[in-house]
C-alpha cells in the first residue's frame, strides 16, 4: 500500500517512540477515515515480534479484525481470567498468564472509555501500548478517558481517498467540517425526516442512537410496546445495558446483555440470568439483582446504600451517543438531538455517525 507523507510520518514516530523505548504508550489520534487502524495494523505485521489487539467493547474488537487486526478481542478478555472456583460468584481477577506477558507490543482502539483501573491493569504488563484515538469525539463519559487526557503524540489529519468514497465518512466529514447534512441516499444509508419512519425500520436497526435519557427511556418503551412487551420489568429475551462497572463479576459500563431467565422478583429487586452479547469479552452468564427503579426510570433516586449491593441496568434497545462510545454497529438508526448539546451539537453528531461501521439511519 502507498502511504500519504502524513501517514509515513506516522509509522516512523510509531517506529521511534519504539525504538526509544522512553514511555510506555503512544497517543496515535486521527478523524475517521485518516487510517489509524489500518496503519496500525501495517506497522504491527512489520514488527518482530507478537502483537496483541484490544478495544473496549467486543463490537470495536470486530471492526479491529475486519480491518486487518486478526487477533483483536476485548481488553478485558485479554488481561483478565474467571476464576469460578469454590462456592461462591465466579470472579474476574488479573491473569498472570495472559497472552501481553509474551508480546512486543500493544495496540487499543477506540480509547475514549478506558477508565483509570482498566488502563493501569492493562499497563501492568510493562509492554509497549498503541492506543488509536479520535479528538473530535465527544468527552469519554465520566470516569473514562485515562488515555484521552493528554495531547496526542501524532495526529492524522488527512482523510484517504478510499475513505471520501464511504457514505459514513462522507457524512461524518461534513459534520466535521460544518456543513449541513442534506436529505436523501448516501450508498445503503439514508437521511430522513421523522415523518419518514416506520416501525419496521426501527425494529431492524442493530441499534437506537439517542441524545438524552429522556429520550433513551421513552423509545425504549416504544420498541418494547412494538414487541408487544407490556410488563414494567424486563422479560425473557429482552435487551438491557449495563449501567455501572463492577470489573470483579465482569460487568463493564456499557456492555449489552439479554435476559436469559427471571429467577426471582420480590418487592424491590428483580433476579436474573443474563447472556452477554457485547459485554467486554464475557463469554458465560452473569447473576445479578437490579433495583427494579432503574427500569422505572428512577435509578437516579436511590442513594449509595440502597444500590452498593446491586447491580445496575436498563433496557438497551435505545441508547444516548454518550453511552455508545467505543462501540460500533454495522446498522444504526440514529436520532438527531445535536441541538440540545449548544457547543457540543457538532462532536455530538460526529460521534452518533461514527458509531456505524457498515450503514446508518439519521433522522433530522
Amino acid at each position: 500500500m502507498k502511504w500519504s507523507p502524513e501517514q509515513e510520518g506516522a509509522l516512523a514516530a510509531v517506529s521511534n517512540w519504539l525504538e526509544g523505548g522512553e514511555n510506555q504508550v503512544f497517543r496515535l489520534f486521527g478523524y475517521a477515515g485518516t487510517g489509524k487502524t489500518t496503519l496500525a495494523c501495517h506497522f504491527a505485521n512489520d514488527l518482530s515480534g507478537k502483537t496483541l489487539f484490544g478495544a473496549f467493547t467486543g463490537k470495536a474488537a470486530l471492526v479491529m479484525r475486519s480491518k486487518g487486526c486478526k487477533n483483536a478481542s476485548t481488553i478485558h478478555s485479554m488481561i483478565y481470567k474467571l476464576d469460578d472456583a469454590g462456592a461462591g460468584s465466579p470472579q474476574f481477577t488479573l491473569d498472570p498468564r495472559s497472552a501481553l506477558t509474551k508480546a512486543s507490543l500493544c495496540v487499543i482502539d477506540e480509547c475514549s472509555m478506558v477508565d483509570a483501573e482498566l488502563a493501569r491493569d492493562l499497563l501492568s504488563f510493562n509492554i509497549p501500548v498503541l492506543v488509536l484515538g479520535d479528538p473530535e469525539q465527544l468527552p469519554p463519559v465520566k470516569g473514562a478517558g485515562f488515555f484521552t487526557n493528554a495531547p496526542p503524540d501524532f495526529m492524522l489529519s488527512e482523510v484517504h481517498r478510499q475513505a471520501r468514497d464511504n457514505p459514513i465518512i462522507r457524512m461524518s466529514m461534513d459534520v466535521r467540517e460544518g456543513r449541513s447534512l442534506e436529505m436523501g441516499n448516501y450508498g445503503e444509508s439514508r437521511i430522513i425526516s421523522r415523518d419518514d419512519i416506520t416501525p419496521d425500520d426501527v425494529l431492524s436497526a442493530e441499534q437506537l442512537l439517542v441524545g438524552s435519557n429522556a429520550t433513551r427511556r421513552k423509545y425504549n418503551q416504544h420498541l418494547r410496546g412494538l414487541r408487544d412487551i407490556h410488563n414494567e420489568m424486563p422479560q425473557t429475551g429482552e435487551r438491557l445495558v449495563c449501567l455501572r462497572n463492577n470489573r470483579r463479576k465482569g460487568l463493564l459500563n456499557g456492555g449489552i446483555w439479554t435476559v436469559a431467565e427471571i429467577e426471582m422478583v420480590t418487592t424491590n429487586a428483580i433476579k436474573m440470568t443474563l447472556e452477554p452479547v457485547d459485554a467486554g469479552g464475557r463469554r458465560k452468564n452473569a447473576h445479578v439483582i437490579v433495583r427494579k427503579e432503574f427500569f422505572l426510570g428512577e435509578g437516579n433516586k436511590l442513594s449509595w446504600p440502597e444500590r452498593k449491593d446491586t447491580d445496575e441496568f436498563d433496557f438497551g434497545y435505545a441508547l444516548t451517543v454518550h453511552k455508545s462510545q467505543g462501540s460500533q454497529w454495522n446498522d444504526v438508526f440514529l436520532f438527531d438531538q445535536s441541538a440540545m448539546f449548544r457547543d457540543q451539537a457538532r462532536r455530538w453528531l460526529y460521534t452518533g455517525i461514527t458509531r456505524a461501521a457498515e450503514r446508518i439511519t439519521v433522522v433530522m
